[in-house]
């Protein structure tokens, strides 16, 4: 049989020694799963990053991108698993916090979705902090203030801070629905 070279010798260097794709890099496929969570696609982003799950030294944006994957299929015992080991070395990562907090909340862990919305809320830094001043101050739940951030935010889409500072205080307010309504602004 003839073979033609340059494309075999191709085939080849595209393949490892066992015959398989060789991995795409950390940085394609923590923005391929990305795009994909955005694009409401959360099984394809989970297996983007899966392989990657059971490296040891698992890199973190891996665990937040499948915990948000497995929660946006229902497989909340899963997201919880993913969400809990992210938290553990992240503690101060809000967004972290907010999903697993949203995890517990559907799973109906009230206290803990509670308690992650509660530190969410201590680990803002700058002008989102300044927005959820008034609600970390006191310990009502002012549905006055949230109406009137609600409008604000709704007034600023594109404001990320305001977004995820209502977010935490809905959360931390038991609101858990109404903070499922800007997880698109937080992403």
């Amino acid at each position: 049989m003839l073979g033609i070279p340059f494309l075999t010798a191709a085939t080849k260097s595209k393949t490892t020694s066992e015959g398989k794709l060789p991995k795409p890099s950390l940085k394609d496929t923590i923005q391929d799963a990305r795009n994909a969570l955005n694009m409401q696609q959360p099984s394809r982003a989970h297996s983007l990053v899966a392989s990657w799950l059971d490296e040891p030294d698992c890199p973190a944006e891996v665990r937040l991108i499948a915990g948000r994957a497995l929660a946006a299929q229902g497989r909340y015992p899963e997201a919880m698993q993913q969400f809990v080991i992210y938290i553990s070395g992240n503690p101060d990562s809000v967004q972290g916090l907010v999903s697993a907090a949203l995890t517990a909340a559907r799973i109906h862990d009230i206290t803990r979705a509670v308690d992650w919305f509660n530190r969410a809320a201590h680990s803002l830094k700058g002008r989102a902090k300044k927005y959820i001043r008034p609600f970390l101050e006191s310990d009502t739940n002012d549905t006055v203030a949230i109406e009137e951030m609600v409008a604000e935010v709704e007034a600023h889409p594109e404001d990320k801070e305001r977004a995820l500072a209502l977010a935490i205080a809905l959360g931390r307010a038991g609101h858990f629905r109404a903070v499922e309504r800007f997880l698109p602004t937080l992403s």
